[in-house]
Formats: structure tokens, sequence, C-alpha cells
């Protein structure tokens, strides 16, 4: 049980492993798919890599969910688990080209690895109010099996309908009120899964990293963002808080399903960015990134000066 504490955005006591169910649904579907329809393409193309790290991401969050588990422990299997899988990957794919330049994998895994532990743990740090988490794994797997399938990678798109049927067959229960949480069993497997995935497929198939990442904007800036703030403010940034966007949000007085709608509906606008970048040309490309940046950098402004006008009606009232 999630039991309420003053860095909670619910009330109540709440069941908080309901990822194990969903997890469950993802692997024995997918494995399943594997045996009966394309187990070869599964093997040769290492697609097993991705979203066996995601399950054992899992593990170790079900580890944390039950008995709690310190931060440089997490973080150091976290890293370990990400560099071995690229490791593996790296039999695939030694070096690419990069600007008309070989990128070597002892450049890009490193990288890599940085990357992959800063998603898996952005999205856990997401994971903090009804719905928000599940929805987003929803619209964005919902995303990439349409993107995988028209480009005619069968396991790529496979993996990620199960991962889509499987988050809003969770979010039946999520969904605000919620009535059971993923924890970071769940949350973990998801950033995982997506982290991992954009690194190899962007490196075996034609669908470029951006496009992998792009749906997942308004997370990574909020997470990116707040982390910067609150290290400039001096603030123990590896603490649990409640400063992200989101939280404060509905600090203001909103609720979860206002919140998680206005999210998933940024996140939906954040996929026809990836498809107008898919479909354009190199300036156009920059200009549709620029663009989510600006409108999530003129979202957060607003939501900043919200927030600040909040808190001084506060104080003056507390002082009246």
């Amino acid at each position: 049980m999630d039991f309420p504490n003053e860095r909670s955005s619910h009330s109540a006591p709440t069941p908080r492993m309901g990822g194990i169910a969903m997890v469950a649904a993802v692997v024995l579907s997918f494995t399943s798919w594997v045996f009966l329809a394309s187990g070869e393409i599964f093997w040769v193309r290492a697609i097993w890599a991705v979203p066996l790290f995601a399950l054992v991401m899992s593990g170790f969050g079900l580890w944390d969910d039950l008995s709690g588990l310190s931060p440089l422990f997490r973080f150091s299997v976290q890293i370990a688990g990400s560099v071995a899988i690229l490791l593996v990957l790296a039999t695939k794919v030694p070096s690419f080209r990069l600007a008309g330049y070989s990128v070597h994998s002892a450049i890009w895994v490193p990288f890599a690895a940085v990357w992959v532990v800063w998603m898996l743990n952005l999205y856990n740090f997401m994971d903090g109010i009804d719905g928000l988490a599940g929805g987003e794994a929803a619209v964005a797997a919902s995303f990439f099996f349409l993107v995988f399938a028209h480009y005619g990678e069968s396991g790529w798109a496979a993996v990620n309908l199960f991962i889509a049927a499987a988050s809003m067959g969770f979010l039946v229960h999520n969904w605000p009120p919620a009535t059971v949480f993923m924890g970071d069993a769940g949350s973990v497997f998801l950033g995982g899964f997506f982290g991992m995935q954009a690194v190899a497929a962007s490196l075996m198939t034609p669908i470029p990293f951006v496009v992998l990442v792009l749906p997942f904007s308004n997370f990574i800036l909020d997470t990116t963002a707040t982390l910067i703030r609150r290290i400039l403010r001096g603030e123990k940034w590896y603490t649990a808080h409640r400063s992200h966007y989101y939280q404060r949000m509905t600090n203001l007085g909103w609720s979860h399903a206002r919140v998680t709608g206005m999210e998933l509906v940024s996140a939906a606008l954040s996929c026809l960015a990836a498809i107008l970048y898919l479909r354009s040309g190199a300036q156009v490309r920059v200009l549709v990134v620029s663009a989510v940046l600006i409108g999530f950098l003129v979202m957060g402004i607003w939501v900043s000066k919200k927030d600040t006008i909040s808190a001084e009606k506060k104080n003056n009232v507390d002082q009246g």
C-alpha cells in the first residue's frame, strides 16, 4: 500500500504494485508472438535486448517497492544493466555515421548509457499523479506501433502494440481517481523500455532517434528543468519533492484528471511533431524541434507565474 505523506498527491492509502500485471501482460503477449510469429526477426535483430532490459529493471523496481533500496545501489544496477545491453547492441552496430563521421561504440555506448538511465529515472519521477505515466505510455507506444508498422519493422511494432494495450488496460484502474498505482515495478519498466528502444531502434531501423524521443518531450523537459532549478537553488535534488511542473499544476487546485488530460494532449501533439519531423528536410526538422521546445517553455513560464501568484496570495492571507 502507498500511504500518503507530505510529498504525496493522493489522500487515501492505495495499492501500488499494479505495474506487475501490466508488465506480465506485455511479457506474456510478446513472448507468445516471438514463438508463434517471427522468432527469427526477434533474435537476429537483437530486439530481445530491449524488453529484457526493461524486465530486469522492473524486477529491481519491484524489490524497491517491497523493501526499499538505497539510491546508490539502484543507480549502480541501472548503469551496469544499461551498459551490458548496450554492449550487446554494439556487437550488431559497432559504429554508425553521424554528420559524415564514423562514431565508434567506445564513444556512443557511454552516452547512450547516460541517456537510458536518465530516461528510466525521469519516467519514475513523472509517475506522481493518477493516469499520467500509464497514459503517456499508451499514447507514445500507440504512435510507435504505427510508425514501426509503416516501415515494416514488425518486431518493434509488436512490442509497442502490447505495451500500448497493457497500458490502456492498466488505465482502466489508474485513471483519476485511481484505485491502484503502478509502482516502480511499472514505471521503471516503461522508462527502461522507451529509453533503450530510442537507442536500439535508431541504430537498427530507419527511424531517427529524435522521433523516438519527441513523444516524451513533456516528461523530459519537465524533469530536466526541475532538476536544474533545484540544483541552482542548492536544494537536495536527489530527494523526493513536489516541484515538478505537473505537481505545481495540482498545487494550483487543478484536478488530476485535468492535469493528466493536458499532459496527454501535449504528448499527442509531440507525436504529430514527430511525424512532421519524419516527413521534412533538415531545415524544417530544426524548426519542428524548436517549436516543441518553445511551446513547452511558454507553458512552463505560465505555470511558474500562476504558481508564484498563488504563493503570494497565500502568504498575504497568512500574514493577514
